[in-house]
């Protein structure tokens, strides 16, 4: 199945009618399910982290806000810096030759943090990781629109996001379960290891889709490559797309700050192991982000049947209901009950994402679909990766004299509320999404 389509004339409408025949559905989810384990594993080896804080701030004396700085800004910056000019390669060049470079390089960044023996050293290894991922995204989402029509985008979207979430919960199992056995260096090894093995597997394998493939309209024409300055324009512009991007932001501070700090959370407050936290937590998580992710998806499309402003009350509705429930997560006496706050948390928290990935792809051309992919997770990453963390941690810190090992979940109950500004967020932009998606009606002739 491998090899790449080549690119369609400059100002040419695209024939997709051969590579439709080519692409079966077999072929298409068979590249699905390769994407999956590309984000499987990203996600893995972007969480690993989290559950080794503890052990590794013990062992080379970091404070609560140095390890926020770690897992935070000095992930998502770079993340972010280096997202634009690779998100423009997904744009321009083959995906499938820059998932399979960029899955090699976390790879084996990851595995260099088991080396590190200072701040400096791990900070600097955790920039490799963060600037290799951040290819991931763009080019996953820019192919899987060319692989699949508009009206199935939020289902697979809510697919290939459950992936990542599993990710996560094997990040935190696999990495509490090494830790406890051959401590957190031996951990960055193992779990990193797997990745070098797929990236053979997806150069060997996967074919590259011809864009635009599955779009109808003006959404499936050639037409000239677009400059960086003239997405990044068409992206700005659009009151639809900019309130995409908040919606990530505030969303993503409440859930990194749960994904870095849960596991901290579960040791000081509940006295929890961190063998124990990984295997709970992994199991509550895993449950949570997949099973909502799926229901998200799934339903957005039952329910919306394309029609964008619907989606976004969905994702509004859902989002808000994340609130309570993470109450119960940070609120909660006994270990049962905060694990059960936490899996209803972590279920509708991510109802947002599968439905907006959706309009924002249904809203922008095939060729700039790729950065504002990446814009929608690098704003994600910048605010929530970059601030969430480091917020909690800081915060932690300030109750710490107060409040002793409770200050963490005083700290975590106030990183709750980016999750309602979501939800709301979600409703304000029920009317912009529907005015641009009736403007492409229109351009597309009805």
């Amino acid at each position: 199945m491998s090899g790449d389509a080549g690119p369609a004339r400059a100002g040419a409408p695209v024939d997709t009618s051969t590579d439709h025949r080519w692409w079966t559905p077999v072929r298409r989810h068979y590249v699905l399910v390769m994407l999956c384990l590309v984000g499987l594993l990203n996600f893995a080896d972007r969480q690993i982290i989290a559950i080794l804080l503890e052990p590794i701030s013990r062992d080379l004396r970091l404070s609560d806000t140095m390890m926020g700085l770690l897992t935070g800004i000095a992930f998502s910056a770079v993340y972010v810096i280096a997202g634009i000019p690779i998100a423009r390669l997904a744009d321009t060049g083959s995906r499938r030759r820059l998932l399979t470079i960029c899955l090699s390089l976390w790879t084996v960044t990851t595995m260099l943090c088991a080396f590190a023996s200072s701040f400096w050293q791990l900070a600097l290894v955790r920039v490799g990781v963060a600037a290799a991922q951040s290819g991931g995204a763009p080019a996953t989402q820019s192919m899987l629109a060319d692989l699949y029509p508009a009206r199935q985008r939020s289902t697979v979207i809510g697919i290939w996001s459950a992936a990542q979430s599993l990710g996560i919960a094997i990040g935190l199992f696999a990495g509490g379960a090494v830790n406890a056995w051959l401590g957190w260096r031996a951990a960055f090894l193992i779990v990193g290891a797997p990745g070098l093995l797929l990236a053979v597997i997806f150069a060997l394998t996967v074919r590259e889709p011809l864009r635009g493939m599955s779009d109808t309209g003006l959404h499936r024409e050639g037409g000239a490559m677009p400059t960086t300055a003239q997405a990044l324009r068409f992206v700005l512009r659009s009151s639809a797309l900019r309130t995409i991007l908040f919606i990530s932001m505030t969303c993503s501070i409440a859930g990194y700050s749960v994904l870095t700090w849960g596991p901290t959370f579960f040791v000081r407050v509940h006295g929890m192991t961190t063998a124990a936290v990984g295997l709970y937590m992994g199991i509550g998580l895993a449950l949570g982000l997949i099973s909502g992710n799926l229901c998200s998806g799934y339903l957005a499309d039952r329910l919306a049947k394309g029609d964008f402003a619907t989606y976004m009350k969905f994702s509004g509705w859902a989002t808000l209901l994340a609130v309570p429930t993470g109450l119960i997560f940070t609120r909660a006496d006994s270990i049962p009950l905060s694990m059960t706050g936490l899996f209803a948390a972590a279920f509708f928290m991510t109802f947002w994402l599968p439905p907006t990935y959706a309009v924002a792809m249904g809203l922008t051309p095939p060729r700039m679909r790729g950065l504002i992919s990446a814009l929608i997770a690098y704003s994600g990453t910048l605010i929530g990766v970059g601030l969430g963390p480091l917020l909690v941690g800081a915060l932690t810190d300030i109750f710490r004299p107060s409040h002793g090992d409770m200050a963490i979940r005083e700290a975590l109950t106030f990183a709750l509320a980016g999750l309602g500004a979501s939800g709301l967020l979600c409703f304000l932009a029920v009317r912009p999404v529907r005015a641009a998606a009736q403007a492409l009606r229109v351009a597309d002739g009805g």
